[in-house]
């Protein structure tokens, strides 16, 4: 941790002050910066690779949301509660079953052209554990698409949102009331560190599947390190669910030697 006694310091003459520093360019980190926009909030989105550089970007298949007539975010709530063994936080399942609807929409006002069916309506399929066809999709690239419209959302607004490249965040600084009041960030090109006073900090950096655990091979993104949950935790929150990480059976390929090859006429 950044020495308690230096914070002030840090804080009082800080490179650079924001409303909300937002650590992470993917796909929340660009849905946060465009929703404090809408609510009159200026942000700044700090990122250790570039904006979008992030799994959502790889991101195939579609998203789940109960938008069909026959559908209801209470199934998807049921749904969702059942598939995670009933050990999920239940507010958080509420929220994004019943949220998931107007997301869909709210991605449409943007410009993503999810596909459609004849009359016009969302074309949806069944995806993992669903008791009702829920997947939305645009064509198998979806995470591309709706990175490529919140991107040109985030940087259409220079003038409320921010962005730093290549400046990772290494360390969340704490007010003497203990609450956070921003972060150090690290340029990549310079080597130097700079500090950001923010009256809100948002950790969007996502999960850690790049880690090769167990040293398996993997197709998550460069920078799914799980630098966020480290901050995080030094800087004293509570961690929940660390013992679990979601993995597609289908991606893995053993031995790993295999990949690539043909056999019985189908790539590996």
């Amino acid at each position: 941790m950044v020495d308690p006694k230096r914070v002030e310091a840090h804080l009082a003459n800080p490179d650079y002050e924001t409303d909300m520093l937002i650590i992470g360019g993917g796909g929340a980190g660009c849905w946060a910066a465009i929703t404090a926009m809408k609510n009159g909030v200026n942000s700044m989105i700090a990122t250790k690779l570039r904006l979008g550089d992030a799994n959502s970007m790889m991101s195939e298949g579609g998203m789940q949301a109960a938008v069909a007539a026959q559908d209801s975010p209470t199934r998807h709530y049921l749904d969702a509660i059942g598939g995670g063994h009933f050990d999920n936080k239940p507010e958080l399942v509420r929220a994004l079953t019943e949220d998931g609807p107007d997301v869909v929409r709210e991605l449409e006002n943007l410009g993503v052209m999810w596909d459609k069916m004849e009359d016009g309506s969302l074309q949806v399929m069944h995806g993992g554990g669903t008791s009702r066809k829920r997947m939305v999709s645009c064509r198998d690239y979806i995470g591309a698409v709706i990175m490529r419209t919140l991107m040109d959302e985030v940087e259409n607004h220079p003038d409320k949102i921010t962005i730093r490249e290549f400046e990772p965040a290494i360390e969340l600084l704490l007010d003497d009331k203990g609450q956070c009041a921003g972060a150090i960030l690290y340029n990549l090109d310079t080597e130097q560190f700079l500090v950001v006073r923010a009256k809100a900090t948002v950790i969007a950096t996502g999960g850690f599947g790049r880690l090769h655990i167990r040293g398996f091979a993997t197709t998550n993104h460069y920078g799914a390190t799980g630098d966020g949950l480290v901050m995080a935790y030094r800087a004293g929150a509570n961690l929940k669910f660390m013992d679990s990480v979601q993995y597609h059976p289908t991606g893995a390929v053993y031995p790993e030697q295999i990949a690539g090859f043909l056999i019985k006429g189908e790539f590996v």
